[in-house]
């Protein structure tokens, strides 16, 4: 089942892929936008948990189909960190 879970996330990740391409080569569109951003999402939450038993290729694997949403989870954690650490207040000293 594992593995399943793996093709069917390589396969995901491909056509996430091939959505952000168009999206440069055909011209911007929200749903294709949206589409690829769903489908990083869903890779995440598709791959199997951690083994001890994997090896070096599968954890390299998993690290770049996984990047996008880590990626994704950076942005919009640093974003919240800056709403949070600020007082209302633009930060110019005149």
């Amino acid at each position: 089942m594992n593995e399943f879970r793996v093709f069917l996330s390589v396969v995901i990740f491909c056509i996430c892929l091939y959505l952000i391409y168009d999206l440069f080569a055909n011209g911007f569109s929200w749903i294709t936008l949206a589409f690829s951003l769903f489908g990083f999402i869903s890779i995440h939450f598709i791959w199997p948990k951690h083994k001890e038993s994997e090896s070096v290729w599968y954890e390299i694997l998993e690290g770049v189909v996984d990047f996008p949403f880590q990626a994704m989870a950076f942005f919009i954690r640093s974003i919240a960190r800056i709403f949070k650490n600020s007082e209302g207040d633009i930060g110019i000293d005149l």
